[in-house]
């Protein structure tokens, strides 16, 4: 009971003070938080996550705010029920991350939302910004450290290998690994 009492009073300290210095406040905390509070500061300042849903230790928000597309919160976050998300995911969130229910996101993976190079005059010319949403849907695991690129689906019970980078959507029940991400092989007939 205690700590059901001290963790309550740590989520209100830092709502107050995000409320009065800002998100950045929020984000700050959250990258070496006490996970028993993440869930429920995210919720607070507009992500919809589902029951059951754990997000261990450090977890790196970026882009929501200051960004050309940000919503200035974290609305363009949502994470299904008993969902689990390792420690250093790191998520941009210039548009949507979707995480249905049952996801896995092993640790220090990378969703990105949006590419842009605008500092270079030539190269923003030849590759303009691009701004999309990422949905993984129901019981796919995300492997370490893989990176879902802008605009990706990632199929229902599909499998993205550690380090692999997906510039494709994914098809369910299958598994994808590489540089970039390769179908390499089909879970529709394995055993249970």
């Amino acid at each position: 009971m205690a700590r059901k009492i001290i963790i309550f009073i740590e989520f209100l300290i830092i709502f107050a003070l995000g409320k009065v210095f800002g998100i950045s406040l929020i984000i700050r905390y959250i990258r070496n938080t006490n996970t028993h509070i993440t869930v429920r500061l995210l919720r607070a300042f507009g992500a919809v996550i589902g029951d059951g849903a754990t997000i261990k230790r450090s977890f790196i928000i970026d882009n929501s705010y200051e960004d050309t597309n940000s919503s200035g919160d974290f609305s363009y976050l949502a994470i299904g029920q008993n969902c689990y998300i390792g420690d250093g995911v790191y998520v941009d969130l210039s548009n949507q991350v979707i995480l249905a229910d049952d996801v896995v996101v092993s640790g220090h993976a990378s969703f990105l939302t949006h590419t842009d190079c605008n500092r270079s005059s030539y190269l923003s010319k030849k590759y303009p910004r691009q701004c999309k949403s990422i949905q993984v849907n129901q019981g796919a695991w995300i492997g370490f450290g893989a990176t879902i690129l802008s605009g990706i689906t990632v199929g229902e019970y599909a499998v993205v290998a550690a380090h692999a980078l997906v510039n494709q959507d994914i098809e369910s029940r299958f598994m994808y690994a590489g540089v970039p991400a390769k179908k390499i092989k089909n879970l529709k007939n394995e055993r249970s």
